[in-house]
């Protein structure tokens, strides 16, 4: 059975009436995938990013052992940003991410800008990540998101206009 029951709210640990759809009833679960994503049950909306970073980190590790040959490092880190992290980011315009998850979505980049450059302290990483250009996580996050935005908005003033006129 595909369908499940995910609760939200300040009562999400109680137990409650079981949901019956379609004769079947529903088992409550502590978290689900959906597109993609896997959604937690919480007092809030939240989402975990667990799956994202051992993605991440399966298609780094391949990347990576095919491109160590190159010599070059900002081979690496060109592959790094436009496969790796799209993997890491996916719908992370749409999702609730605390400050806690940033900070962990940061600390995998680390890792990865690590393995590259074999530099240690968080500084030296710092001070790479500033000249390949691999900003903050809360930079790719809030740029998508207005990204984002901008075309729901180019979308939704188009389909009005559409409406108007018909």
């Amino acid at each position: 059975m595909k369908s499940v029951a995910l609760r939200i709210g300040t009562r999400y640990k109680h137990v409650c009436a079981p949901l019956v759809l379609a004769g079947i009833e529903l088992a409550y679960v502590p978290q689900t995938k959906y597109l993609g994503v896997v959604l937690k049950s919480a007092r809030q909306f939240k989402c975990s990013f667990d799956q994202a970073k051992i993605k991440f980190y399966r298609c780094f590790n391949a990347m990576y052992y095919r491109a160590k040959n190159a010599s070059c490092e900002l081979v690496c880190v060109h592959l790094l940003k436009t496969i790796c992290l799209p993997v890491l980011l996916y719908a992370v315009e749409v999702l609730p991410a605390t400050k806690s998850d940033i900070s962990m979505l940061n600390h995998v980049i680390d890792k990865a800008v690590f393995r590259i450059f074999r530099c240690a302290s968080t500084d030296d990483i710092k001070y790479v990540r500033s000249v390949v250009d691999l900003p903050c996580v809360s930079f790719y996050v809030s740029s998508r998101f207005h990204n984002f935005r901008r075309q729901f908005a180019e979308r939704f003033s188009w389909s009005s206009m559409l409406l108007s006129v018909t």
